[in-house]
């Protein structure tokens, strides 16, 4: 699949971790220009989720590319991977 096809795909996916916490809404995609891998989600927190531990910048956070585990109905990633 294509960045660009992918990227439309997940933009209005919501972001869940591994156990089921509810983290936000996809706001942005960042990758690597030089080899088209992604890098970061940009997420913006639900308002139920502790940012604590966070660098919230712009009313988002980022979350390692590396974390997700899966995409279906939500993007979800290991809860253990998200600092």
């Amino acid at each position: 699949m294509q960045s660009e096809q992918f990227t439309h795909n997940i933009r209005r996916k919501r972001v869940m971790s591994t156990d089921g916490k509810i983290i936000g809404q996809i706001k942005n995609i960042s990758f690597d220009a030089k080899t088209g891998l992604l890098m970061q989600l940009v997420v913006r927190p639900d308002p139920a989720f502790d940012t604590t531990g966070f660098r919230v910048e712009n009313e988002a956070i980022t979350i390692p590319f590396d974390a997700v585990k899966d995409i279906t109905d939500f993007i979800v990633v290991d809860r253990y991977m998200l600092h």
